[in-house]
């Protein structure tokens, strides 16, 4: 099973993605566009799981997200794109300077602390919190982008499925995180 950890969008971020996307879209020649239920933030990329794993995930983001307060907002203010060859990926991502990203890094870093120590295997790559919006963008012209602001409430973190029905790339969360409940519970 091909598993990540992410934080999912809801409907209003989605919303401001997909205008943000929408310009990139019109000034592309070809691309390959995240579906609107695809849109999230990956915290951790796990790859191919045992199913045995899963119960020892679960329990190891449910540790990771205990006792500190957790439930907040990103602000997504960077638009750019990763380029490798000929290839671009575009997203948006949270500033650096944003005081929950220091959070953030430590909740994710608690997770692959956690998996490290259960010898579960991760992409281990500095972690980077963007939203891929699109993949493999080609243009003859820069693609320019409005400056924006776009609120990212962070209320869950997922443990999602990836696969593909029908031909189509789907995720589906299998566990998930309430952060909310978790400050709520631990006071």
């Amino acid at each position: 099973m091909r598993l990540f950890i992410s934080i999912n969008c809801n409907d209003e971020t989605k919303s401001h993605l997909l205008y943000v996307q929408e310009k990139i879209k019109s000034q592309a020649i070809s691309g390959n566009f995240t579906r609107p239920e695809n849109l999230h933030m990956t915290l951790i990329f796990l790859g191919e799981i045992k199913g045995a794993d899963i119960p020892l995930i679960c329990s190891i983001i449910k540790n990771a997200t205990r006792q500190q307060e957790l439930s907040s907002n990103l602000i997504l203010s960077k638009a750019d794109c990763f380029k490798h060859f000929n290839r671009e990926l575009w997203w948006v991502g949270a500033d650096s300077s944003d005081p929950f990203l220091y959070i953030l890094r430590g909740i994710r870093q608690k997770i692959a602390n956690g998996l490290s120590e259960k010898n579960i295997f991760f992409d281990n790559k500095q972690f980077k919190p963007h939203i891929t919006l699109g993949r493999e963008i080609k243009h003859d012209k820069p693609i320019v982008i409005p400056e924006q602001k776009i609120n990212f409430p962070v209320k869950r973190i997922s443990l999602m499925k990836s696969e593909r029905i029908k031909g189509i790339l789907a995720y589906t969360e299998i566990f998930g995180v309430n952060l909310e409940e978790v400050t709520k519970n631990d006071v």
